[in-house]
């Protein structure tokens, strides 16, 4: 079977293998699409290769870790300030971020946590 150079080029980036490696595994697809192999099987040597393609993917120098910012609820965060107002003459009072409250009552420790349920979607 021949395959085009289009097709060749898609598995080398596809798979950051060589122009070779390309050839095989376009060769492995056509078999097993084909039903030449026993029941698709891949050879020792085929699945060193998968392997080794597969290693080369997971290259961490190529991930990026994308790091966001948080963003703050503003109505959460006017909430939480009117609840702590009101709490004020408890003990040991701190708010963490817009979403929580702990504070201690009658020498019990407490935590108020605000969340902002999603609305329901809509039935079809």
């Amino acid at each position: 079977m021949t395959f085009t150079e289009k097709e060749i080029e898609k598995q080398m980036k596809a798979n950051h293998c060589t122009r070779d490696e390309a050839l095989e595994i376009l060769q492995w697809d056509y078999e097993i699409d084909h039903g030449n192999t026993e029941n698709g099987a891949l050879t020792k040597e085929q699945k060193a290769l998968v392997r080794k393609i597969t290693k080369a993917d997971r290259n961490p120098a190529e991930k990026r870790s994308v790091k966001r910012e948080r963003k703050v609820n503003e109505n959460k965060k006017a909430l939480i300030e009117k609840i702590a107002s009101a709490l004020a003459e408890t003990e040991n009072l701190s708010v963490k971020t817009e979403t929580e409250i702990s504070f201690t009552y009658n020498g019990k420790q407490y935590t108020v946590k605000l969340t902002e349920h999603r609305e329901k979607k809509a039935e079809k």
